[in-house]
């Protein structure tokens, strides 16, 4: 019997039995406390066989090393997932507004962190698992199997330590530098039969502060004083204010509270805003939560637009502010607002701005139906807090996502006025905890007469 078990399969077969059992119990516990967060477990179950792949494959090159060191080496590579795992089943014992920030924020962040390190290590380990992959099919069909070792494929597997290396020290280097490292964007909108009364007109558009996510209000006191050297005449916010519930607002009120902009502050919902990723004991509680989100507007003075519109007077001149509730073209995220709502009984003005967090909202429904719209301002990409803009290059992995992912876009108008769409990447952070590439982002537009 015991030979039995000795056997290759059985050293398989037995560990793979046990962890089909322990992913389904995982995943039926998260379908009945956080069924939004149940799809995560088969992931976890990926992202171990992918562990396992690479592994395999670098840590020969530790055979020299000792004991010890390789021990080490093998617990610090396991972590990230052990910690993935942990953060799954705490968060289906306490809900995610009541854990502590570095348990809820940076703990994950890290292992992401670990995890997009191993996937740029992954590159040139591929030419490794194909010459593997061959070696086991000839082995099989033909009973040879051919060599995979030699000096080309040690140094693939070098190469592979060395760029995964490197990725992680940038991805920390993005966590404690460039994630505070505001950048103003100016953009200068030529619009056609512009008043005088709006000519010059100075908005300044925030995104996806998450303050649940910043450790420090010191940061964000900096960006707020650059928003106010800006002189803006209107500053708008497009959403996401918090993470998962208002009470991350606690200590940030004083500070978004100064910003200054004499023809007023507007501001509409982002999609985790509503409290949709966390638990509550009941629907009463989510409301209240949502109460005191929109209660914290009211005492910095920010005016909140829910499917609601606004209309400024400058002089002469109508400016019409609509604020959207969230709308998103894709069923990920829920879609609280209602343009026809919005747009009951109001009727355009000399310029006309609509606020609405999610930019597929504008390909599927504004440009559709309302393009009376010049300008329509959007967030929530974050731009994936990961990219290249330099040099004329702009890439960031949104692109795969979302078709308008970072600035600005225009799209002729059928009466000849261009319609506008500007996508904020974000001035805060969330899931990993900094930003590379792709900085925070204060954005400044003038309005300005087309010749």
């Amino acid at each position: 019997m015991k030979g039995i078990f000795q056997q290759g399969i059985f050293k398989w077969l037995i560990p793979a039995i046990a962890g089909f059992v322990l992913i389904t119990a995982l995943y039926l516990l998260m379908q009945n406390t956080m069924p939004k967060y149940a799809g995560r477990v088969p992931f976890l179950l990926l992202l171990f066989i992918f562990d396992w792949l690479i592994l395999k494959n670098i840590v020969v090159l530790l055979k020299k090393c000792g004991s010890i060191t390789r021990r080490l080496f093998i617990v610090l590579w396991w972590s990230p997932l052990a910690v993935l795992l942990l953060f799954l089943l705490g968060t289906s014992v306490f809900p995610l507004q009541s854990m502590d920030k570095f348990w809820r924020i940076y703990l994950p962040g890290i292992a992401l962190m670990a995890y997009l390190a191993k996937i740029i290590m992954l590159i040139p380990l591929l030419p490794v698992f194909l010459l593997q992959i061959k070696a086991r099919v000839t082995g099989f069909f033909f009973g040879k199997t051919p060599a995979t070792s030699g000096k080309s494929i040690l140094f693939l597997r070098r190469m592979g330590i060395f760029i995964g290396s490197l990725a992680f020290a940038g991805l920390l280097i993005g966590s404690t530098i460039w994630v505070y490292k505001f950048k103003i964007h100016s953009v200068s909108l030529q619009i056609e039969e512009l008043p005088d009364a709006l000519e010059g007109l100075r908005i300044v558009q925030l995104s996806d502060l998450h303050l649940g996510s910043w450790m420090s209000a010191a940061p964000l006191q900096r960006a707020i004083d650059k928003v106010n050297a800006l002189n803006p005449d209107i500053v708008v916010f497009t959403g996401d204010m918090v993470n998962y519930s208002s009470a991350e607002v606690k200590g940030f009120g004083n500070i978004l509270a100064q910003v200054r902009a004499p023809l007023g502050v507007y501001a509409v919902l982002g999609n985790h805003d509503y409290g949709d990723y966390t638990s509550w004991k009941t629907p009463e509680d989510k409301e209240e939560n949502m109460n005191d989100l929109i209660d914290f507007y009211k005492s910095i003075g920010w005016k909140l637009l829910r499917n609601s519109t606004e209309v400024i007077s400058i002089d002469s001149a109508r400016l019409l502010m609509a604020g959207v509730e969230n709308w998103s073209a894709t069923a990920r995220f829920k879609r609280y607002g209602d343009m026809a709502k919005t747009m009951e009984g109001v009727t355009y003005g000399d310029f006309n701005i609509l606020l609405s967090h999610d930019p597929t909202h504008w390909d599927a429904e504004v440009l559709e139906n309302y393009r009376g719209f010049d300008l329509t301002l959007s967030g929530h990409t974050h731009g994936m807090q990961l990219g290249i803009e330099a040099l004329g290059m702009k890439w960031s992995p949104a692109r795969y996502m979302y078709k308008h992912w970072a600035g600005l876009t225009i799209q002729g108008n059928r009466n000849g006025r261009d319609n506008y769409l500007y996508v904020n990447r974000g001035l805060g952070h969330i899931a990993y905890p900094g930003r590379v590439g792709i900085l925070p982002e204060i954005t400044l537009i003038t309005l300005a007469r087309k010749d």
